[in-house]
Parts: structure tokens; sequence; C-alpha cells
């Protein structure tokens, strides 16, 4: 792990209480994982789909790159490892075959040096067997017999028949030489063909020993490449988490307040004061839920807020109904819950209606229960349409589905 990508780490855990996610993408470079964190993570960011999810985006994004990054990188590793693995060893037959392939030409070298010996070696006894023949021609051939029979003397006699015996084994011993030396040339020759095949064998084999190393620098580069670049992803996902840390931060601030402001408004006077009737009616009839009160833990920061709410599926632009007759006391546009409406019921009973793509009242307006007050919309921190219902009780959140046979009881992690 480089210094850089250690200063990247700290700084990331350093700033907040990091769990799962991050601490899971920052051991990147460590081969596995554990599958049971894994798991958590993804849980928690499929749960991630309400108002708080587009304050993850970015995030989100660079887990993603940083998932990658995780999954990727240890078998680029390993490919770059094999190919610097088949990089040694190709480099070290191809040095062995050009050894090879060298003390093959010096070989054939001396066996072409020997041949060049044995064929001068021929030349010169072809000469000295030219002499003979021409002396022989000349003299004719009866010159030994004349010699012997010139003698005046036996010790003449014997000195000239030893001479001719002499000249007769010198001759002989020519002869010999002669075929000993076209033996030899024969071998020369034999030995000079056998290392010239040998060198061509070599030369062939560095050949093909070099175009491996060639290969396997090639693949070598291109698995370094791979682990360079998944690298540079990581460490820009690393940086995009970390810039939006103190966004998201402050947008977990924002919901906290306005949650805390709509308390304060629902507890102000200006409420509903006609007869209350202490039910409630599903704002969208049959529709379910996808999602219920309770703690939010951010995915990557830790950062900790309170689902207030329920969310019900709903198509864009399908109509919401007042849950009970009551007073409008806000409709507003923007921040968290998008164009949001709060109904005083009375009794302190308050409902409220986020994400809306329009409204069809006005603050003051006394509204019936089942009347259409909006209609479902993707405004505030939302991936995709559906609505957020609330129900308060003297400015406290309680559970909406209490007054559908659940406990009636407040948030649990209501802290307001």
């Amino acid at each position: 792990m480089s210094s850089s990508h250690r200063r990247a780490r700290s700084r990331v855990a350093a700033a907040a209480a990091v769990i799962g996610v991050l601490s899971l993408a920052l051991s990147v470079l460590s081969p596995t994982g554990p599958a049971s964190a894994a798991t958590d993570i993804n849980h928690q960011l499929a749960e991630v789909t309400d108002d708080l999810a587009v304050a993850s985006k970015a995030v989100t994004r660079a887990n993603a790159a940083l998932e990658a990054a995780r999954t990727g990188l240890p078998p680029a590793r390993a490919a770059a490892a094999a190919a610097a693995a088949d990089l040694k060893v190709a480099g070290s037959e191809s040095s062995a075959a050009a050894g090879a392939a060298s003390r093959a030409a010096a070989t054939s070298a001396k066996a072409q040096q020997r041949l060049r010996d044995a064929q001068s070696r021929i030349n010169g006894m072809n000469g000295q067997i030219d002499d003979l023949v021409r002396q022989v021609y000349t003299q004719g051939p009866y010159v030994e017999l004349a010699a012997i029979l010139s003698a005046a003397t036996p010790g003449e006699f014997a000195d000239q028949l030893e001479g001719i015996r002499a000249v007769s084994r010198s001759q002989n011993k020519m002869l010999v030489d002669m075929q000993v030396a076209k033996a030899n040339l024969a071998l020369a020759s034999l030995q000079a063909e056998q290392a010239r095949v040998r060198v061509d064998a070599q030369r062939k084999v560095a050949t093909t020993a070099l175009n491996a190393a060639s290969r396997a620098a090639s693949r070598a580069r291109t698995a370094k490449a791979r682990v360079d670049a998944i690298v540079a992803s990581r460490a820009s996902a690393l940086s995009v988490a970390n810039a939006e840390r103190e966004r998201v931060k402050k947008q977990y601030a924002a919901l906290k307040a306005e949650q805390a402001r709509l308390r304060a408004l629902e507890r102000g006077p200006g409420g509903f004061t006609g007869r209350p009737t202490g039910n409630l009616t599903w704002p969208i009839p049959g529709a379910g839920v996808s999602q219920r009160v309770g703690p939010r833990i951010h995915p990557v920061y830790g950062y900790r807020s309170c689902h207030t709410g329920v969310d019900i599926h709903g198509a864009y632009g399908t109509p919401i109904l007042a849950a009970a007759d009551g007073k409008v006391i806000e409709v507003l546009r923007g921040g968290p819950y998008g164009l949001h409406t709060v109904i005083s019921h009375g009794n302190g009973i308050a409902t409220m209606y986020a994400h809306q793509s329009r409204t069809r009242v006005s603050v003051g307006d006394i509204v019936r229960q089942g009347e259409i007050i909006g209609n479902v919309g993707s405004t505030g921190w939302v991936t995709g349409p559906h609505l957020h219902w609330e129900v308060h009780v003297n400015g406290v959140p309680y559970d909406p589905l209490g007054w559908f046979g659940s406990p009636r009881r407040p948030v649990s992690c209501w802290n307001g």
C-alpha cells in the first residue's frame, strides 16, 4: 500500500465513525474481506431509498467504485504476479537459449576449422603422392632392381636394399596417411554438418524463447496498468467519499432542524378547532408500505438520523387524501421533505404529507377526511416517487401504523 493511499485512509477514518462499507473498501488491497460485513452493508444500502438517499448518491457511487476495486484488485494483482513470473521464466529461458546458441556456434566454428585443417592435410598429401608418381614415371619401373644389381659388394648391396625398403615404407606410410586423412576429412565434415544443425535448432529455440519473453513482458505491462487503474479508481472514490462527508452531515443536520421546526409549528396556535374524529384513514387507499419508522445510519459515515414516518408506494401523480378532518397549517416547498403539507386535526394530532408533485390546498384551508390534498411526487431528498407520511401527537412523531392495528407509540429514535 502506497503512502498516498495510507493518508487517504487516515483522513477518512478520522473524519467520522466510518462503518462497514468504508472499512471494507479501505481493505481493498487485501485479497479477501469479511463476507458478513459486506452483507450488512448491502442490506443497509438497500434500505436507504427515501428522503436521505439523495444525500448519499455520490457516496453510493463512490462505494460502488470501491467495491469494484475491492473485487477487481486481487485478480488483477494475481494476473500481474503471474505475468511477472512468466516474464522471469521466459527471460531465463531466453538467456539459456541464447547461451546454448552461442556455444553451438562456437562448436560449429571449431568443426569448420577442423574440416579446413583436414582438407589442407589431404591437399598436401596429394602433392606428395603426385611427386612420387612423377618420380616413378621418370625413372621407370625397374629402378629399384637396377640399384640392387649395380652393387659391387655385399655391404653395398645390403645398404641399397635397405634404402629401397625405406623408400617403400615411406610410400606405404604416405598412402596410409592419405586414407587416414580422408577418413578424418569425412568425420570433420560430418561433425561440421551436425554442428550446423545444432546451431540452427538452438537459434530457433532462442527465437521462440525471446518471443515468449516479449509476450510475457506485454502481459506484465497490461496487468500492471490494470492494477494502477484500479488503485487510481480507488483513490478517486475515497476522495469523493471524503468530499461528500461534510455535505451529508449538513443535510442530516437540516433534516433534524426541519423535524424540530415542525414540532414547534404544531404546538403553536392556529390548529384545528373543530371536533376531531380520533380516527385516521390511509392517505393512498390500497397502497403498501415500502419503509417503516426507525433509526437511520448513513451506510458510509455512520451519521445517525430518525425516519419519523412511513413511506407509502405511489406512482407519480397518484392522489393523496386527507387522513382526517382538519386545518392546513403549512404548505412548504424545498428542504428534505420537498413539497409537503401539514394538517392539524385537533387534540394535538397532526399529519404531514411529503414529496408531493403538486398541492391542492393552501394554508388556512379546512379539509375533510378523504379529500384530495395533493399528488405523489419525488420532490426533496428522494430516489423516486412515493408518499412520506407522518403522524404527530403534540409535536412528537408516532408510528402511523399505530392507527391501523399496531401499537400506538412514539417513534423510538425520536429525541427532539
